[in-house]
């Protein structure tokens, strides 16, 4: 295995995480903008269902509320302390979302929420990773092809990046590396 390559792969930084609340409500919040940036600095909104209607019944809202977070700050999953920090960390979210969504905490019917040890668990990318390597400017993701013949890479891991679009993208110019497709225009 090239050294040069196995150092690369060991020197790259994971993404941060975050916590995040998921929530249903039973009020329409179509009159408000799909994102809601910097809230406290460092809280986004985010209505769901101003995206795509289809994610929440008629006169109901899917809303998830998001912020940075880290994952040494939460206790072991499991444990009496997690359940409770993770309440807490909710509510505090919901009670700082109702500065732009009055009353908000009065209209939930479905609630969720998701640690970076939540995320660890379900995406497998170490320490709830959201993007899995970081996506700065400074740190040049894994690209398709590898010094392993006939071993390819195609991820949210890998180049252009995390996210449904990158990550589809990525598989699209490996697919298309292998297959050797050509383009055609119409």
């Amino acid at each position: 295995m090239d050294s040069k390559f196995v150092d690369y792969i060991k020197g790259l930084k994971m993404s941060p995480s975050a916590f995040m609340v998921f929530l249903g409500v039973d009020i329409d919040l179509s009159n408000y903008p799909t994102l809601i940036k910097n809230l406290d600095k460092s809280i986004d909104i985010i209505i769901n269902s101003n995206a795509d209607p289809n994610l929440a019944p008629k006169n109901k809202s899917s809303v998830t509320i998001i912020t940075g977070e880290n994952y040494h700050n939460f206790p072991e999953r499991r444990t009496k302390e997690y359940s409770q920090k993770k309440k807490e960390m909710a509510e505090m979210l919901i009670q700082k979302a109702e500065k732009v969504i009055p009353e908000l905490s009065k209209h939930i019917i479905v609630q969720d929420a998701a640690t970076p040890k939540t995320f660890e668990r379900y995406t497998s990318m170490p320490e709830g990773a959201l993007y899995s390597f970081d996506q700065s400017i400074e740190v040049k993701r894994p690209y398709f092809k590898t010094p392993i013949k006939g071993l390819y890479l195609a991820s949210a891991s890998t180049f252009p990046g995390g996210g449904i679009e990158a990550a589809a993208m990525s598989g699209m110019i490996c697919a298309n590396d292998i297959c050797n497709w050509e383009l055609k225009t119409p």
